[in-house]
């Protein structure tokens, strides 16, 4: 590279493949990292590493004068789109998945233990040891059938999102979700529709990313997925509520408190929601509901806290234990 190394060369190359300066300087960079060492050559180098095994981008291109940055490549990535037919891949939301999803790995020794196909047999599993099918309850299922789960949504504010990813890593699963919607109850249906695709043999290497998960989904596999979840979560009381019309959330949930006086094991949280899975309309009544159940929105701390209590942080590198404390302390 002839030109002078800057930290102000590097952002405007990364900026280009949708890295803004901000973005860079509190994810990419370490925490000990200041402004008097952006033009010290010797110094950018050394952040250049950093930013590179961070944000997944192979160094040399980084640093090479008039050459675009490359994310390094991927394992055999599999894409699941809402619409098949209307498919881009989201680069940068899913090479930060992957990176996060290798860095828990090394700090994590697991062994993968096969689920059932069947999400009844799952369902059986879970409520022998847990009064109801919850976010909770599902972690703890994953964590002993050797998965990995991550909250993970640290991503550039105008970058494409994605919602869920699975990553073969180390030889068992990381499950990775990035949905917006923390109430914890849509976080246990993103990780049931994840749990169906493992179950279902959608995924046995490699990464499977989940751009959307919508109910009118013209992927066969993302259908399949979409019922074992349903079933795992709600048993038989799926689309129990049909079509029918409330006055307003208190009156969807009376209706809904009714109903699992009949099967206490399913959450009415989930019944909820699956209301306003089958009702796209009432989706703002759902959600009113929702609140009253159960005011409770950081299902994300409650991801994290079991992946906390499974991280042998002396594995780690000093940078990758960084990275990952700020990715936790989110």
């Amino acid at each position: 590279m002839t030109q002078t190394l800057s930290m102000s060369v590097l952002y405007k190359k990364l900026s280009a493949i949708g890295f803004p300066k901000r973005f860079v300087r509190e994810k990419g960079l370490p925490s000990w990292w200041n402004e008097e060492l952006d033009n010290k050559p010797v110094a950018v180098l050394e952040g250049a590493g950093h930013i590179a095994q961070r944000l997944h981008i192979d160094l040399k291109s980084l640093l090479a004068e008039n050459q675009k940055p490359q994310f390094k490549p991927l394992l055999h990535t599999k894409f699941k789109y809402h619409q098949q037919d209307k498919a881009d891949v989201p680069d940068v939301a899913h090479q930060l998945a992957s990176r996060v999803a290798e860095v828990v790995a090394d700090a994590i020794k697991l062994e993968f233990k096969p689920i059932p196909s069947d999400p009844h047999q799952v369902r059986s599993e879970i409520v022998a040891k847990h009064p109801q099918v919850t976010l909770y309850s599902l972690l703890d299922y994953c964590w002993e059938h050797g998965i990995a789960v991550i909250y993970f949504k640290d991503y550039p504010k105008k970058t494409r999102k994605i919602t869920g990813m699975i990553q073969w890593q180390c030889d068992y699963p990381v499950i990775v979700l990035s949905s917006s919607h923390t109430n914890p109850a849509w976080l246990a249906f993103h990780l049931a529709h994840e749990l169906g695709h493992l179950a279902l043999g959608h995924i046995k290497e490699g990464i499977l990313i989940d751009d959307d998960i919508k109910q009118d989904s013209d992927d066969l596999e993302e259908r399949d997925s979409n019922q074992f979840a349903v079933k795992l979560l709600v048993n038989s009381f799926d689309n129990s509520l049909g079509n029918k019309k409330f006055n307003n959330a208190e009156d969807l949930k009376n209706k809904i408190i009714q109903l699992v006086q009949n099967d206490s094991t399913i959450d009415p949280c989930a019944l909820a929601l699956n209301y306003s899975w089958y009702n796209k309309d009432y989706f703002a009544l759902s959600m009113g509901c929702l609140n009253l159940i159960k005011r409770a929105k950081e299902g994300q701390k409650t991801i994290n806290n079991f992946l906390e209590q499974h991280l042998n942080w002396d594995e780690l590198s000093d940078d990758n234990a960084d990275y990952l404390d700020k990715i936790l302390g989110e």
